[in-house]
This record gives C-alpha cells, sequence and structure tokens, in this order.
C-alpha cells in the first residue's frame, strides 16, 4: 500500500516551485499583454463575460482586490456548485486556513492557528447549539451558498467575536436574477471503504415582478444530502517508562535482559471500525420587495437540519495504566532509544465495545432587512433577526469483556499489528476471540444524553454618509443590540453491569482480518460483540439488556438516563454596541491610497447560572466485625448564580496603497476579541465528602468569572493583479493574544459541618499572553497566452508559514517557570496546488492539499496525560464537468483520490499512537439551469 508523504522541507520546496512558475507565467503574460492593446481594468466587468471557474475565480480576484479590508473569499461556479461538497473542505483552499475531519469530512476550522472565529450567514449571527458560540461548518449544505467571505483582520463596521477571523456564508436572493431563474442538481455519492452509495439533490426556484406596489421577488432554495462513511482504525495503547528504582519494573527489566537501559513499553493495541451516516437538508426562502427606488426590503429564512449517526465495533486489549506482562520466552525489540517495538503479552484484558452516537442539531434563523437610500449621499440600514438552535445528542456503548492469552504486538513505523492467540480454543474448536463462551462475564453498559437550546434577538441599525470631498469619502455609524440565551444539560454516563450471559441471538462475530484497513492481515480474525443491529435502536438496547441488569437497576435503564439539577448549565448573555468608521483616500498623494478608520465599542453582561452538589458521608451499614461501613449520600443541590460584564473598545485602522494600477500594499490593525464558550462559562461542581481511597480529593467545574481572548493584530499585504482570474500575493501577520484560556489545577475548600476539606479542583482560567506571527504566498492564472485548447489551462498555489507560543498550564522548565508550547491543531507548513481546464465545455479541476505535522492535544484522554502529535497529511481531490447545452452539465467528483492513510503519534513518530483510513468518495452530478 503506497503512501504519500512530504517533510516540511519538502513541502517548501514544492510550494516555493509552484509559486515562482505562477510568477513567471503572470510575468510572461504581462509581457505578452504590453505588446498589444491594453485590455480594461479587471474591476470593470462589462467588457468579457465569463462562465464556469474562470468566473468564480474573476470574481473571488475582484472581491479580494476591491475590499476595503484584507479579505479572501471562494465563489461558486454555478447554482449550488462550491468547488469543494463540504464547506470546510472548501475553505482549506484559501491561505492561512486548517481545517479539522471528522469521520472523513472536513468539520471546523482554523485561521492563522486560530480556533475562535466567527461565523455568520449574510453578515448575521449564526450558531450550533452545542455549548459553543459558533456554526458547526458540517451542518450547512454548501449548494445553498453562493460564497464565502474570510475576513482576516476585520473592520470596525463588522461584527466581533473572533481573534481568528471572521467567515461569512453568503446565500442568494431574488433580485441576484434578471428574472426567472430554476435550477436543480441531483447526485449519487460513493463510498468505497463502506461500500455504500448515497444520493443528494438541490433545487432553486426564483422570480421576480413589476407590481402596482413595486418590485417583488421570491426564491425557494432546498439543498438535500444523504452521506455515509466508514472509518477504520489501529491503535497502539501509551508508551510507559519503566522505572528501575521500583521493584516491579526492574523484574521486569531483568525479564527482558535490559536492566540498566531505558526501555518504553506499550500497554496493548486497539481496532476500531465506524460505519455512520449523516443527513443534512438545509432551505433558504427569501423575499425582496421595493416599493420604490429608494426603499428595499428582504425577509429571510434559513434553515439546517443535520443528522449524525455511527454505530463502532471497537476491540482492545489493554492494561491501560496498570501493569503489561511480558512473555518472557518470545523476543522483544526496541529501537535505539528503548522504545518497543515488538513483543508478546501474556493475560491481557480485552474489551469488546458496540456503540452508538448521534447528534440532530437544527438551526432556524429568520431575518428582516430594510435598506433606505433617500439621497446619493446617505444611506440607512435596519436589521432584525431571531434565531434557534437545537441539538440533541446520545451516546450508548455496550461492553463485553475476555482476556487474551498470548498477544502479540508490533508497532514499527507502520500500521499496528494485533494477533491474539491460540487461535482455537481447545474444547471445542472454536476462535478464542470469536467464541461467545469466552466473554461470558464483565460485560456493561454506558449510557449518556445531552439537550441544548440556544436562542438570539439582534437588532441592528447603521447608516453612512458620502461626502463629495477628495479627502473624507464616508462617515459610517451604527449600533447593536443581542439578547442571546444558552442552555445546555449533559447527563452524566450512567452505568449499568450485566449480571449474566447474554441470550445467544444479542451476540454478534464481527471479522477483521481481510476485512479491516483494507485487507490488513495483522490483526485477529474477528470478535465477539453486541449485536452492532440492536445498538443503533436506542429504546430497543435498553429493552433487551434489562433482563440482564440487577433487579433494583432494571427500570432506571428501561426509562433511560435522566438529568441532575448539576446537569444544566444556562447562560444570558446582552450585548450591547456602537461603533463608528471613517472611510479616506487621496488620487492626488504622492501614492494614491485609500482606507478606513473607527473603533467598535461593546458591553457584554453575562448571567451563568447551576448548581453546587455536596454529598455528605453517611453510614450505610456494618461490616462482619459490626465496625460501621460508610458511604456517600444523596447530593443536596444548592442554586448559584453569577452575573459579570465587561466593556471593550475595539479600534481598527486599514490602508491601500496604490503603488501600480495592478500593485496595491494593504496595511492593518486592529483589535479583536472572542467571548468564552458556554461550556466554560459552566458553575456546576459536585463535592464528595467521602474519599475511600485517601488519595487527594479532586473535583472539576468551568469558571463563570472567564473574560473574552483578546488580539492586537497587525497584518501587511501586498498583491499584484496581472488579469482578471491573475494575481499574486504576499501577506504578513503579527497577533498579540491576551488572556488565553487553559484547564488549571489549584486547591479549594469546602466544609461539611465541622470538617474542612481542600481538593484539587480543575478549572479554566485566563492566562498569559500569546503570539502567532507567520506569511502567506499564492497565486492564480489562466495561462491565456498558450496557442489553442492550451489556454484553457490554468494554476492556483499558496503557502503559509504560521508559528505560534502559547502558555502551557503543565509545562515548566527547571525552575518552574511556565512554558510555551506550539497552539494546538496548528501545522506550522501548509499549502494547496490546485490545476485548472476551462475551455468549451469541459472544466476540471485537481486540487492537493497539504499540511506538516501538529499537536492534537497536549493532554490526549487515555494517553497517561502524554501529549498526541498528527503527523504530515496531504489529500487529493479532482472534479470534472461536461456542459452539455448551456442549460444541462455532467459532473464527476472524486474525493480522496490518494486514499490517504491519517497517522498520530505519542510525542515522537517512534512511538506510534493510530493509523486510520477513510472512504474515497466518487460522485456523479447532474445540473440542469434555466
Amino acid at each position: 500500500m503506497s503512501r504519500m508523504t512530504h517533510t516540511p522541507r519538502r513541502a517548501a520546496l514544492l510550494t516555493g516551485i509552484s509559486i515562482a512558475s505562477l510568477l513567471l507565467a503572470g510575468q510572461a503574460f504581462a509581457q505578452d499583454a504590453a505588446s498589444a492593446p491594453q485590455e480594461a481594468p479587471a474591476d470593470d466587468t462589462a467588457a468579457i463575460v465569463v462562465t464556469g471557474v474562470r468566473a468564480s475565480l474573476s470574481s473571488a480576484q475582484s472581491i479580494k482586490r476591491n475590499s476595503d479590508v484584507i479579505v479572501d473569499s471562494i465563489v461558486a461556479e454555478d447554482i449550488g456548485k462550491l468547488p469543494d461538497r463540504n464547506v470546510a473542505e472548501a475553505l482549506q483552499r484559501i491561505t492561512g486556513i486548517q481545517i479539522q475531519r471528522s469521520f472523513g469530512e472536513g468539520s471546523s476550522v482554523a485561521i492563522r492557528g486560530l480556533s475562535q472565529v466567527r461565523t455568520e450567514i449574510n453578515g448575521r449571527d449564526v450558531f450550533t447549539a452545542n455549548g459553543g458560540r459558533t456554526l458547526s461548518l458540517e451542518d450547512v449544505p454548501s449548494e445553498l451558498l453562493a460564497g464565502v467571505d474570510v475576513y482576516k483582520n476585520p473592520s470596525a463596521d463588522l461584527i466581533e467575536g473572533g481573534i481568528g477571523g471572521l467567515i461569512n456564508l453568503r446565500t442568494r436572493k431574488p433580485f441576484d436574477f434578471d428574472g426567472f431563474k430554476a435550477s436543480a442538481s441531483a447526485s449519487v455519492n460513493y463510498y468505497d471503504l463502506y461500500g455504500k452509495s448515497k444520493p443528494q439533490a438541490n433545487l432553486l426556484l426564483s422570480d421576480r415582478w413589476d407590481t402596482g406596489i413595486g418590485e417583488i421577488g421570491v426564491m425557494v432554495d432546498v439543498g438535500y444530502q444523504k452521506t455515509a462513511f466508514r472509518q477504520d482504525q489501529i491503535s497502539s495503547q501509551p508508551f510507559y517508562l519503566l522505572n528501575p528504582q521500583d521493584a516491579e519494573d526492574a523484574a521486569v527489566l531483568a525479564g527482558l535482559g535490559r536492566t540498566g537501559e531505558t526501555t518504553y513499553l506499550a500497554h496493548g493495541v486497539g481496532i476500531g471500525e465506524y460505519r455512520g451516516d449523516r443527513r443534512r437538508l438545509g432551505i433558504d426562502a427569501a423575499v425582496q420587495w421595493r416599493p420604490t427606488d429608494t426603499l428595499e426590503l428582504t425577509a429571510e429564512y434559513v434553515r439546517s437540519d443535520y443528522k449524525f449517526r455511527y454505530g463502532d465495533y471497537s476491540f482492545f486489549a489493554y492494561t491501560g495504566d496498570n501493569d503489561i506482562v511480558p512473555d518472557y520466552s518470545a523476543p522483544f525489540t526496541f529501537d535505539d532509544a528503548g522504545n518497543f517495538r515488538s513483543g508478546t503479552f501474556v493475560n491481557v484484558p480485552i474489551n469488546a465495545n458496540t456503540s452508538l452516537e448521534t447528534r440532530h442539531s437544527v438551526t432556524s434563523d429568520y431575518s428582516l432587512n430594510a435598506k433606505w437610500t433617500p439621497s446619493e449621499q446617505l444611506t440607512i440600514n435596519g436589521d432584525f433577526q431571531y434565531i434557534k438552535g437545537v441539538t440533541d445528542g446520545q451516546r450508548s456503548i455496550v461492553i463485553l469483556s475476555s482476556t487474551a492469552e498470548r498477544l502479540y504486538q508490533e508497532v514499527g513505523d507502520g500500521v499496528p499489528t494485533m494477533i491474539i492467540s491460540p487461535d482455537a480454543d481447545p474444547s471445542n474448536g472454536n476462535g478464542l476471540v470469536t467464541d461467545p463462551a469466552n466473554y461470558a462475564s464483565g460485560a456493561g453498559y454506558l449510557d449518556h444524553i445531552e439537550h441544548s437550546v440556544g436562542t438570539e434577538y439582534a437588532a441592528r441599525l447603521d447608516a453612512e454618509y458620502k461626502f463629495d470631498s477628495s479627502f473624507l469619502r464616508s462617515i459610517k455609524a451604527g449600533v447593536r443590540y443581542t439578547d442571546r440565551s444558552a442552555v445546555t444539560d449533559s447527563s452524566t454516563y450512567a452505568y449499568y453491569g450485566l449480571t449474566s450471559a447474554l441470550a445467544d441471538n444479542l451476540y454478534e462475530v464481527h471479522p477483521f482480518a481481510g476485512s479491516l484497513y483494507r485487507g490488513y492481515e495483522g490483526v485477529p480474525a474477528g470478535g465477539v460483540f453486541f449485536n452492532r443491529n440492536t445498538v443503533l435502536d436506542y429504546a430497543a438496547t435498553r429493552a433487551a439488556l434489562a433482563p440482564y441488569v440487577a433487579e433494583s437497576q432494571r427500570q432506571a435503564l428501561l426509562d433511560g438516563v435522566g438529568y441532575q439539577p448539576s446537569d444544566r448549565n444556562t447562560q444570558g448573555e446582552k450585548t450591547y454596541t456602537a461603533y463608528a468608521l471613517a472611510k479616506f483616500g487621496s488620487d492626488s498623494f504622492v501614492l494614491p491610497f485609500e482606507g478606513n478608520i473607527g473603533v467598535r465599542i461593546v458591553k457584554t453582561k453575562v448571567n451563568t447560572s447551576g448548581f453546587q452538589g455536596y454529598s455528605e458521608q453517611v453510614q450505610t451499614g456494618t461490616d462482619d466485625n459490626g465496625d460501621p461501613v460508610y458511604g456517600n449520600g444523596p447530593i443536596n443541590y444548592q442554586a448559584i448564580s453569577v452575573d459579570s460584564n465587561y466593556t471593550k473598545a475595539l479600534p481598527s485602522l486599514n490602508l491601500n496603497f496604490h503603488l501600480t494600477d495592478k500593485l496595491q500594499l494593504r496595511l492593518a490593525a486592529s483589535e479583536a476579541l472572542s467571548r468564552p464558550d458556554f461550556t466554560q462559562l459552566n458553575p456546576n461542581i459536585i463535592i464528595y465528602e467521602l474519599n475511600p481511597t485517601g488519595a487527594q480529593r479532586s473535583a472539576s467545574s468551568g469558571n463563570p468569572y472567564l473574560k473574552p481572548l483578546t488580539a492586537k493584530q497587525l497584518d501587511a499585504s501586498l498583491e499584484y493583479y496581472f488579469s482578471r482570474t491573475g494575481s499574486v500575493y504576499a501577506a504578513a501577520f503579527y497577533k498579540k493574544v491576551d488572556g488565553f484560556i487553559a484547564n488549571i489545577t489549584s486547591p479549594e475548600t469546602y466544609t461539611f459541618g465541622e470538617n474542612s476539606y481542600t481538593y484539587q479542583v480543575s478549572r479554566p482560567v485566563n492566562g498569559d499572553n500569546g503570539k502567532i506571527k507567520g506569511f502567506e504566498i499564492g497565486g492564480n492564472t489562466f495561462f491565456d497566452f498558450l496557442p489553442g485548447w492550451l489556454s484553457g489551462f490554468g494554476a492556483q498555489a499558496n503557502f503559509t508559514y504560521v508559528d505560534s507560543k502559547a502558555p502551557s498550564p503543565d509545562a515548566t522548565d527547571n525552575e518552574g517557570n511556565q512554558l510555551f508550547v506550539p497552539l494546538e491543531q496548528l501545522s506550522k507548513y501548509s499549502y494547496n496546488l490546485i490545476g485548472f481546464y476551462d475551455k468549451g465545455p469541459i472544466s476540471a479541476r485537481l486540487a492537493y492539499n497539504w499540511r506538516s505535522k501538529y499537536v492534537v492535544t497536549t493532554r490526549g484522554n487515555g494517553s497517561g496525560n502524554l501529549p498526541i502529535f498528527n503527523a504530515a497529511r496531504g489529500q487529493l481531490d479532482a472534479s470534472l464537468t461536461y456542459t452539455v447545452t448551456p442549460n444541462f452539465a455532467l459532473t464527476v467528483d472524486g474525493v480522496n483520490l490518494t486514499d490517504t492513510e491519517n497517522r498520530t503519534y505519542y510525542g515522537i513518530p517512534s512511538r506510534p499512537q493510530s493509523s486510520v483510513l477513510n472512504d474515497r468518495r466518487i460522485s456523479i452530478t447532474a445540473r440542469l439551469t434555466y
């Protein structure tokens, strides 16, 4: 199985070559154009009409060139046709943006290393109700969008909330079309690892009429997607250092023949096979009314309805934090640094889990906008919005347990190997890991549910007055008010132990060898699991397991897990905002320029409410000697409420110098803020008095006193536009972020009666400053100077370098001073290489995206608090469109054509964590437009 990999040095080299090629191509085009009659400037769109890839590139370039601020855009090639089917995956083509993937699809983005990104639809708030503040980009069908704009250093008239930047999703309006417009598309998507096909469709209808009360336009756009996914994963458990000062570890070192040598042992290996589906339904309905030439009203309803579900087979042979016992009679290998490479272990516990995870999110956005232009100089804009988001989630896991008599594990530099032996049970000839009799004890069930509701009312009024002055161009000012609430219920995990073996019909033997990881053989033949088809039905799972739990738990299991008072986190937030912005410029200065300067002042009031729970120690009985036995009593809840407020002034300055007609230099400086997520403000905490282990008492909570992150940011961008679809640019940026939020554990005292106890409580707090700096280079062009059909070729390339330093609460130097580490989820290097062809009826694109290694988390769950890194990764996507008639086109898309493997590791590559494969997707689309 071949894999495509690049080192950062090679990545930079490849990108440098690509950018240089673009520059040379642009230079050749400019020289050729110099000898020919001069064409109109690139922003004069009246001369030539283009379609397809050329039209989208031309439109995106025009937005970037003519904007008052630093912005990058993606524009749909046609109705319902963004360059990528997934919004996050389309955004990864923009310089400075890196995405995270969830089960093979792009799910979230970071701009210049910061995940604190504001999302909007048509310049208004939009969010998914999940305890956060932004929209889950995977929720929205991309067919609804006309384009996406990314603001990296916003001006004062843009809404605050993203120190990373602002992403605005733009939909269409009926007045965007000259008259009647109809577009329909239908697709079938095939997912090769899963072996399933799913449908996709889009329908847009729009028209406008002149009536006795003015011009009226109506548009309805509906997008529907069903997708499937399969993700195969093979993972090593964390590596633990054997301590020669510990008697048990010393004995292991002696048995391995490694006394006096540094030795790390992996504590097992695991398999995950995830099979799931997604469903997206998006609706955009808009009505526009222009009763006079000076007044335009727009009412719009946007709805995203997203369903996600997967059921998995997870099979682990591991010991966790407990010691793992080597088979000293078998050979072991280690690398030069003492890291385990291969060996055999005995009596390793097995968990075979079948689980279900679901999420259903619905966001409904109602808006009304009025734009009044009583004169050529004055424009007044009023806007009202109501938005409601609801999310329901559920997670349930059925656990079966067994023991591997012998586990052979090999990590090496490739996919981990997991072989369990003996292969057969001598008593009946069945496979050890495929015989239900070997899973008769230690079973259990975990149950968890979530429910979140978020609402917001928002109103704003903006006015702009334009001057005839040669220097002061306009003054713009506005006010905005929002009232937002967020209520999140998240249950604790309820556990039910199974008291006896299950009936045979509730077991399922699932194969691995020859099926998992595209036929990889270094895994067990299979495993025994609770039936997956039953797991996919939440109520049926509880009903099936009820006869096998203790009678005292049976009714609770049938009823399903509920919410305790401390499971609810309620937030209320009001903002009051005013801004003023002056636009200015001069054509007679040494260098013609324009710019804007402004300030945005925002006051935020936050109310946070929840519960503190206290459980006192009570006597629950006596032991055989008559001595009292103690336990934790019922939890007594006390309601708590915290009010806080803060006011911030956010200045901004943007300058654009026209060095020549085609070359411009932008400079920008601003201050931005990002508010804490609602989950971080959660005040709920439960304190238990009983401490049976004698270990340090501990608890965890949120922090309702958190303040927003603020960032001072500087940008410079040099842009050269040499044709309608040709440009090169280079940008540098610097951000100083104050108040990074990190979880800190510190002592807190709680009192029960006359007794006080100290607990180590983990809470998020505002930490020290961090710094992000870097540069971006890129460009795009069509090779119009080539003869004939060759002139249809074009290219786009960009490269981003980001260096970051952020405080880490867990990292200190020898003197105990806090150390700074790279931001999580941030690659230092990333690039895009895209080739186009657009000539006649054929339009094609080949796109490769690559990013260097990055920190997934500084403290991985189940990793022994070790950092986890994601290795460098690149992916190739492609599309080909044939326009049969001006109204009918066929498109074939391919995603993940390189079958890219995603790998993670513990700290250093020689300690691999996981190897993951996802589907390749092939889509065929028919599109009809009138």
